[in-house]
């Protein structure tokens, strides 16, 4: 199994306009992740349900996740409210995810 994980610190969101689909830009959403050195850990991209999902990978600028849109609203919460994450990804399965550390019960860092 090879594993890659890149932990991240802070984001850029891109909500991207319908028009953009016809310049070759099927997501519907993009979050870039950043190292604290403001070096690229990776990026998350939203399809619409129509579009299928290329498989997660990881590239020169990090590793890429592929999610539906309908799961941005989560992803968001989570950027907002948890500490440290990290990217994860097996690139053997292609299988992915955001991740947090071990973290105490109750810390509520979003409030």
């Amino acid at each position: 199994m090879s594993i890659v994980q890149r932990d991240f610190t802070s984001y850029v969101v891109y909500y991207i306009s319908e028009s953009s689909v016809n310049v070759g830009m099927p997501q519907d959403a993009e979050i870039d992740c950043f190292t604290a050195d403001n070096k690229r850990a990776g990026i998350i991209y939203f399809y619409p349900e129509n579009v299928p999902l290329p498989s997660n990978c990881n590239t020169v600028n990090g590793i890429y996740l592929y999610y539906r849109i309908r799961r941005f609203a989560d992803v968001m919460t989570m950027l907002k409210e948890e500490k440290p994450l990290y990217l994860y990804l097996d690139t053997i399965k292609k299988f992915g995810y955001i991740g947090t550390s071990i973290e105490p019960v109750g810390e509520q860092e979003g409030i």
